[in-house]
C-alpha cells in the first residue's frame, strides 16, 4: 500500500501540472485571438515576498504599467507575471482582452506565449509518467 501511495503522488502532481499547463495555454490562444495587441510603458513595480511549499519565500516583481485601450481609455494595471525590476520606464508590448471593466493581459513574448505554459505540460508528462511506471513496477 505504501509504495502505491507514492505513485499516486506523482499522478496527483502530474495531473496538477498538466491542468496548469493546459488552461494557461488555453487562456493564452484565448487572448491572441479575440485581444487587442498594444504597446505599453512599465511605470512601477510591486515588490510581493510569496511563501513557497518549503517555507522559504521568494521575491517577485510584478510591473504595473499604463497603456490607453482601443476606446481611449487609460489604463493601469498590475500584471500577473514577474520582470526584471531593471526594466522600469521601458515599453513593452501586450496584448489585452477587456472583460466587463476588467482587462487580461500577457506580455507579447515567445516566452509567455509558448515556453511558460510547456514547462508545465513538460513537468506534467515527467511526474505522471513516473507514477505510471511506478505503477507498473509495482503491481
Amino acid at each position: 500500500m505504501e509504495n502505491l501511495i507514492g505513485a499516486a503522488v506523482f499522478l496527483f502532481v502530474g495531473g496538477a501540472f498538466l491542468f496548469v499547463g493546459y488552461y494557461v495555454r488555453s487562456s493564452n490562444r484565448r487572448i491572441q485571438a479575440n485581444g487587442i495587441k498594444t504597446k505599453t510603458k512599465i511605470i512601477d513595480f510591486v515588490t510581493e515576498r510569496i511563501k513557497n511549499t518549503d517555507g522559504d519565500s521568494n521575491i517577485y516583481h510584478f510591473p504595473i504599467v499604463r497603456f490607453t485601450d482601443k476606446n481611449g481609455i487609460e489604463t493601469i494595471q498590475k500584471l500577473d507575471s514577474s520582470e526584471s525590476p531593471r526594466r522600469i520606464n521601458q515599453p513593452i508590448d501586450i496584448i489585452y482582452l477587456k472583460k466587463g471593466n476588467d482587462y487580461e493581459i500577457m506580455i507579447d513574448s515567445t516566452y509567455w506565449k509558448t515556453y511558460f505554459p510547456m514547462i508545465f505540460i513538460t513537468l506534467g508528462f515527467i511526474f505522471s509518467g513516473i507514477g505510471i511506471l511506478w505503477l507498473i513496477n509495482k503491481l
